[in-house]
């Protein structure tokens, strides 16, 4: 026996269908959510090409200071970093023989000088040129002359002073220390004219001449960039370890000290005019490059030739334009066309 279906029953269940079938084909249309990416502008600039190498600051000027007779100091630094004038005594070293033998060869002098002049007073004849060397040698006064000379000298090693105006550094020697010939009381720099070192393998050495560009990042000063200028290259290749040195002059920066890290970018070529883009922006697809570039919310994929590379950038040759936006994170696994948005 077979119930009646009601009319409004059916026309309520068609209803419902419909509204299914209609959110199923809502859902298969739905716009997946844009991917967030990073992006730049493709410019047109200069691109450096570079040698890059880490290396040390350090200063273009130094002075050993040792001591040149045995005694006592007597005069030093309060502290490292002091400041000293060009001149000045940085330490003094007490020597009483030495003061003593001054004072002798002075009285000597002034003995033999009177005599000598005696005797010119009362020579008979006429005072030649050869009769001043000879009256000299015979009355001891250029003995004499010589004796006060060495004497003035070893009494004057006693100080030494400031080649240049700088700072103190490495402080060995304090008042009352006994110091003798040779030894170590300190080192003076030129904190205010620096440079950086850097080692440089043979190929590389082969670029480099005195007189190129040279960017030099300082990681200490938050990352500051200094522009330098390569002042000199090794002449000659450390058999060893098949290097050489180059030396990079750097403007002073307040905080920069002898000894900080750098990293310096040494520039052997310039291609004005350049379409460069970050270096990241570039994928290999099937050992092709290739960029997404941002055009109407959807990533635009493109092969290119790469030109030049340095300091971060590549140079694009072919299918990228000037002002147009590449993706540069984000997209490792991006599609072709699909959705994005550039969230710098």
């Amino acid at each position: 026996m077979f119930r009646k279906i009601s009319p409004f029953f059916l026309i309520g269940l068609l209803v419902i269908t419909g509204c299914g079938e209609e959110d199923e084909m809502e859902a298969e249309t739905l716009e997946p959510s844009p991917l967030p990416v990073s992006a730049s502008v493709a410019v047109s600039d200069t691109l450096f090409e570079v040698i890059s190498a880490t290396g040390r600051v350090s200063s273009t000027r130094t002075q050993p200071l040792t001591a040149q007779i045995q005694g006592e100091v007597v005069q030093a630094p309060a502290f490292e970093g002091e400041e000293f004038s060009q001149g000045a005594v940085v330490f003094r070293v007490a020597s009483g023989q030495h003061a003593a033998n001054l004072s002798a060869a002075n009285s000597q002098y002034r003995n033999a000088e009177a005599v000598y002049q005696f005797e010119i007073d009362n020579y008979r004849g006429q005072v030649t040129d050869e009769v001043r060397r000879m009256l000299r040698e015979t009355t001891g006064l250029e003995a004499a002359a010589a004796n006060l000379s060495s004497a003035r000298v070893q009494y004057g090693n006693s100080a030494v002073s400031a080649g240049f105006n700088g700072v103190i550094s490495e402080l060995n020697a304090r008042e009352g220390m006994t110091v003798y010939p040779g030894s170590s009381l300190g080192t003076l720099v030129d904190p205010w004219s620096l440079q950086v070192e850097v080692d440089l393998d043979e190929r590389q050495l082969a670029l480099c001449s005195p007189g190129l560009k040279a960017f030099v990042t300082i990681p200490s000063l938050n990352d500051t960039v200094l522009a330098g200028e390569v002042r000199s290259v090794s002449p000659v290749i450390d058999p060893g370890f098949r290097s050489g040195s180059v030396v990079v002059t750097v403007p002073h920066v307040p905080d920069l000290r002898p000894g900080a890290t750098a990293r310096a970018e040494i520039v052997f070529a310039e291609h004005p005019g350049s379409l460069v883009v970050p270096e990241q922006a570039v994928l290999f697809r099937d050992n092709r490059a290739v960029v997404f570039v941002v055009l109407d919310g959807r990533a635009d994929w493109r092969y290119v030739t790469l030109g030049a590379s340095g300091r971060g950038m590549v140079a694009l040759m072919d299918n990228v334009s000037e002002g147009e936006t590449v993706i540069t994170g984000g997209h490792y696994s991006l599609a072709h066309d699909a959705p994005v948005a550039v969230v710098n």
